[in-house]
């Protein structure tokens, strides 16, 4: 049975939302969020794609990632939702049967709150280590973009994580 997940991690930014915006739309920045724990690559087109799309000089960038280790492709499609504000990327491979990453950046007075919402659907076995151990990478994540940001103390990588149960409704 395949389980759908939600995990939703915020921080509070005190700086505007274009300086949010340009770190966390900037491919080889978000790659070095997830050291020391994965390497995630892509072609320098790739990337360029990427990049093209978040401006929105272009369409949905259709990529290819590669996460390191275990050296497992990781296609995906990066659209832009709203300028400045929201992207989405989405995936299906060997970790994830549906993998749905929305980047939201909500202005407030003085900074913005950066919000990772991912739904996903384990494609392994013990989806409960899987849904935990993307829980602490994003939660990491947001502790990196907060050494280089400045974020509100006690408002860095704040997560809910939980299972969506099946609707009895018909």
């Amino acid at each position: 049975m395949s389980r759908t997940w939600r995990l939703r991690v915020w921080t509070r930014f005190l700086c505007d939302p274009q300086t949010v915006w340009r770190y966390k739309t900037d491919p080889q920045t978000l790659a070095r969020e997830f050291k020391p724990y994965v390497s995630m690559t892509m072609s320098d087109v790739d990337q360029d794609a990427v990049v093209r799309a978040l401006e929105g000089r272009a369409g949905p960038a259709r990529v290819r990632a590669r996460l390191s280790p275990p050296g497992i492709q990781w296609p995906m499609e990066v659209v832009l939702v709203e300028p400045g504000e929201a992207y989405r990327d989405t995936s299906s491979n060997a970790l994830f049967k549906s993998w749905i990453h929305d980047h939201r950046i909500l202005s407030a007075s003085d900074g913005c709150l950066y919000v990772d919402e991912i739904v996903f659907v384990p494609a392994l076995p013990y989806c409960k280590a899987t849904a935990l151990t993307m829980e602490r990478l994003t939660k990491h994540r947001h502790r990196v973009a907060a050494q280089h940001l400045p974020a509100e103390v006690g408002g860095v990588g704040v997560s809910a994580l939980r299972l969506d149960c099946p609707s009895d409704a018909g």
